[in-house]
C-alpha cells in the first residue's frame, strides 16, 4: 500500500512522494520485527529504501491498525504523511 507523503528530492534519483512499508516477517516471540520500506516517485521509480527494526515494547503496542507500523516508519525516517 503506498501511502502519499511530503515530496523527497533525491537529486541524481528524483522527487519521492510515495511511501511503501513491508514486513519482512513476524518472529513468533519478537525481540526485533523486520521491515523494508521505499519512497518513489508517482511513477513508481524508487528514489530511497531502506530497513528498518521494531524493537518488542513497540510491536507489542500494534493491533491490527496497519497505520500504528506506518507512522512509526515515518517517524524513524523523518518523513511527513500528507494529510
Amino acid at each position: 500500500m503506498n501511502i502519499e507523503i511530503q515530496p523527497v528530492i533525491v537529486p541524481t534519483k528524483g522527487t519521492g512522494t510515495q511511501f511503501n512499508l513491508d514486513s519482512l516477517k513476524f518472529p513468533m516471540f519478537p525481540t526485533s520485527v523486520p521491515f523494508y520500506w521505499t519512497v518513489s516517485t508517482t511513477e513508481g521509480i524508487p528514489v530511497l529504501e531502506g530497513n528498518l527494526y521494531m524493537d518488542e515494547e513497540t510491536y507489542n503496542g500494534w493491533s491490527n491498525d496497519d497505520n500504528y507500523a506506518i507512522d512509526w516508519a515515518l517517524n524513524e525516517i523523518g518523513l511527513q504523511r500528507v494529510v
